[in-house]
């Protein structure tokens, strides 16, 4: 029996910009539903992602499906 998976994949803007509640916040509402917090990766100060806003943080959720 093969498993599905349904990843999302979240780039939060660098860290000043957001305090701790907030990020603790939205990671307990993705776990709500569901999705399991599997890897944070540093992505170093001067990173932008693909909106072309700076981001510092990426943060990889799975959930089966």
């Amino acid at each position: 029996m093969k498993s599905k998976f349904e990843y999302k994949i979240i780039d939060y803007l660098n860290i000043e910009h957001h305090n701790n509640s907030d990020v603790e916040k939205f990671i307990c509402e993705l776990g709500s539903k569901g999705f399991e917090l599997i890897e944070v990766i540093d992505m170093g100060e001067n990173n932008t992602n693909k909106d072309g806003k700076s981001s510092r943080f990426r943060y990889i959720f799975k959930r089966n499906v």
